[in-house]
Parts: structure tokens; sequence; C-alpha cells
């Protein structure tokens, strides 16, 4: 018997030569085949529009083989249709999904009434609550009145709840084009297959420069990408054509509100992907979160990303305090209207003037941050180095030569009293004190951080 496996972009990954009973079956189905009535034939599932599974292809052609097959593997990846084509394919099934499953749910739903109805009817002739009446001539008919009663009744629910999975089955159907060709979601899409495609770009070139055989396939990826990214570019365009509104970094501005998940967060920093926005744990949810609500012990201010294809709306800073103080949240129609009034482009220009026209002040130069001790053992001299916040030597306080221990056995003369009396002196004639313990320095010597002393400090009479 020869079998054929044969692959295109257009049919799939699909099997012939086989009949029912021949064993076949059995042998391909671990590998991913199964059988379709429409079809007339073993298939791999969702083959479709896809590079062939040369790993299934090639496992399953060996296992025939082995059984005593002769197979023969056709793989052809040119027959192909493009992917606005396969998207059309794609909804029209979509549809007729919904057709067939809204067809069941219906059948369903009317099974359900008449068992329901059935068993209504055989209720109705029995007064409520009469017990069944044992040992007299009624107790038969009794017994299968309750019988048909149950069991009409279990089997009503479960066309009930069948009807209501069926339902459901459809509402998802219907929703497939409207889910599928979502603005948002389609830019998200978009942001993916971009990516994707910079990734497959430099796999190609890649191959090219170190010679690699890889044949049309990375050619074939890019292709795909390039047809399917144009594919849902239109779609962002038809959107934008319909009035569809999507949210940029040109529509906010910093100080700004956006509404996000159902509630309003002032704006901290605008970035091109993303907002920055007021972000507090211990008071979410809460329907209006500024900066003031966000900033923390030490003035740090907490803040959390926003994606701006999850953005419901905005509202300028001024008229969201206008609005908190009035006590009211605004909807996103009075905010609508709110930020018509006050575009994040003027109020973005506004902030720029007034950073322009703020005159800049230098910040007086930052004192030392540390101390580095250095005595060589044996040596009679201590050199003291005073360091930034970068551990380099400071440059407004060159180092300092203190005298140093007299003993010259002393194999550790860095933490001699001698020298640590004197460096505490040296600290409060220059207004700095200590602020932890030493530590030695990978360098050699030890260092220890320092901070200005307070002002009641007074200095050593000299």
């Amino acid at each position: 018997m020869t079998i054929t496996i044969s692959h295109t972009r257009l049919e799939g990954t699909l099997l012939s030569g086989s009949r029912k009973g021949d064993g076949v079956f059995e042998i391909v189905r671990d590998h991913g085949f199964w059988f379709s009535r429409s079809l007339g034939s073993l298939y791999i599932r969702q083959s479709r529009d896809k590079e062939a599974d040369t790993w299934r292809i090639n496992s399953a052609a060996a296992a025939l083989r082995e059984a005593g097959h002769e197979v023969t593997v056709e793989i052809d990846e040119d027959t192909r249709r493009t992917f606005k084509e396969a998207e059309a394919d794609r909804e029209e099934r979509a549809d007729d999904r919904a057709e067939r499953y809204g067809d069941r749910a219906d059948r369903a739903s009317l099974s359900s009434g008449a068992r329901l109805d059935a068993a209504r009817q055989i209720a109705r002739r029995i007064p409520f609550g009469q017990p069944i009446p044992v040992g007299y001539s009624g107790e038969g008919r009794a017994r299968r009145d309750a019988a048909r009663i149950d069991s009409n009744m279990r089997a009503g629910i479960a066309e009930a709840d069948r009807a209501g999975y069926w339902a459901d089955r459809t509402r998802a159907a219907e929703n497939f084009k409207t889910h599928r060709n979502n603005p948002q979601r389609t830019l998200r899409r978009l942001e993916k297959l971009r990516a994707d495609l910079r990734q497959q770009a430099r796999h190609h070139s890649e191959a090219a420069e170190k010679g690699w055989d890889t044949g049309d396939r990375h050619s074939r990826y890019v292709r795909d990408l390039k047809e399917e990214i144009a594919h849902w570019e239109e779609v962002i365009e038809k959107a934008k054509a319909d009035g569809v509104k999507l949210w940029e970094p040109d529509d906010f501005a910093p100080g700004d509100f956006v509404l996000y998940l159902n509630s309003w967060y002032e704006v901290k920093r605008v970035n091109p992907k993303t907002l920055s926005v007021a972000w507090n744990l211990r008071l979410a949810p809460k329907r209006v979160m500024t900066l003031e609500d966000a900033t923390f012990d030490g003035g740090r201010v907490g803040s959390h990303s926003a994606d701006y294809t999850q953005v419901q709306g905005r509202c300028p800073g001024e008229a969201m305090r206008v609005f908190l103080a009035d006590g009211v949240v605004p909807g996103t129609k009075s905010a609508r209207e709110a930020s018509e009034a006050a575009p994040a482009g003027l109020i973005r220009e506004a902030q720029a003037a007034a950073k322009a026209k703020k005159p800049k002040q230098r910040s007086a130069p930052a004192g030392p941050k540390r101390i580095k001790l250095e005595c060589r053992p044996g040596s009679r001299v201590g050199r003291v180095t005073w360091l930034n916040g970068r551990g380099q030597p400071h440059r407004d306080h060159p180092p300092v030569t203190i005298p140093g221990p007299v003993d010259p056995t002393c194999i550790a003369p860095e933490w001699s009293g001698t020298l640590q009396s004197q460096i505490a002196e040296l600290l409060i004639e220059h207004g700095y004190a200590f602020r932890n313990s030493w530590t030695v320095h990978r360098d050699g010597g030890i260092v220890r951080a320092i901070e200005p002393a307070p002002a009641s400090a007074e200095k050593p009479v000299t």
C-alpha cells in the first residue's frame, strides 16, 4: 500500500491512501494525525497557512515504513493563500459556527421547555403534598408519575444547561470578528509582530553572513510577517477613519489624569509606549489617585505603567482639581469636554516655556562622604584622604598627614588609638562627624562614612 503525506500552505498536512481498518490511523495518531469527515482523509490539526511540521511528518513516515507501508512525502511551501484570504476564511467559518451553534442552542432550549412542561403537566394532576398511597390500587400509577416527573425535570435541567453552553459558543463565534479586529488588541498584536519581524530579519542576515544553509525558511517568515502586519495596519487605519480614538503619547502631558482600568490616575511621566501614573497599593482601588497620594516618606513617588491600548479617557490636571473641589468625579463625557478645552500640546508648550524662564540654580558642590586612613606598618605618619560619593578623592579637600603611631612593631597601625583620636579632632575642625563604623578598604587602609556635624558642635581649643 502506498501512502502519501503531503503538505501545502493552502490545504495543510494531509495523509492519503489509507482506508478504514487498515491500521494506519493507529500508527500515525501518536504523531498528531486525526481523521476529518469533511476532508475524507487523515490530517494534522491547525496545519494550514503554516510551515510544514517536518518532525511530525518524518516521524509518522518512519513509523509507517517500519510497519511495512510504502510512504511518499511531498512538501510544497509555495502553494499558499495570502493572510488576508486566510483571515476572511476564518471569519466566514466563525459565521458558520455561530449559525450552527445557534441552531443547537434553540433545539436544546425547545427540548428543555418541552420536558419541563411534561413534568408540570403530570404534577398538575396530583394534589400538592399528597403522599404515595402505599397498599392501594393507585400506588403503581403514583410511583410511575413520580418517576416520570423526576426524569423529565432532570432532562429539562440538563437540556437547559446544554442550551446555555451552545448559546455561549454562539456569542463567542458571533464576536470573533469584533474581538479579532478590536483596535486596542490589534495595536498590541502589531507590536509583537513587528518585534518578530525584526528578529527574523536578524536571523536571516546572520545566516547569510555565516553561510548557513537554511533554505528560504527565514525569507518565508519575513514575507508572512510583512503580509500580516500590512493587514492589521489596514484595520487600524479603518478604525481611525471610523472615528475610533487610539491614544498616543501626544495626547498627554505630565500632570494630566488618565482614566485607566475605571479609575483616574495622575500622570507622572509620558513615555513612548506607556504612561507612568501615580500608584499607591495601600489606597487602591481609589476613584482618583494623585501624585500626593503616591508620595511616601522621604519624598519618593510611587508609579505604575499604564498601556496606551487600555486608556479610557483623559482629563487635564487643573480641570480634575476643579471637579474634586466640587466633590465630583468626572465621567468620560465631562472629561472629554475638559480635554478638548485644554489640549495636551498647549499644556506641554506652557510647561516648556515655564521651565525655560526658570533660572538655573547651581547647587553647591557636595562635601566629602567618607574618609580613608592609610598607615603602613612601621610608619611614623598616617595619611587621611577625603572621598566623594563615587569613592574618588574630593577635589576641594586635599589629603591630610597626621602623626602616626610611635611603636614600629604595630602590624595594624590604622586601628591605633593615637590615630583614631587625631582623626576625630580633624573631623570636628572641618565640621563633620562619623556616621558608622570603620571598614577595610579593598585597596588597603580603612574607610568610614561621615556627615556634616550639627551646628552646636564645638571645635576643640587649639
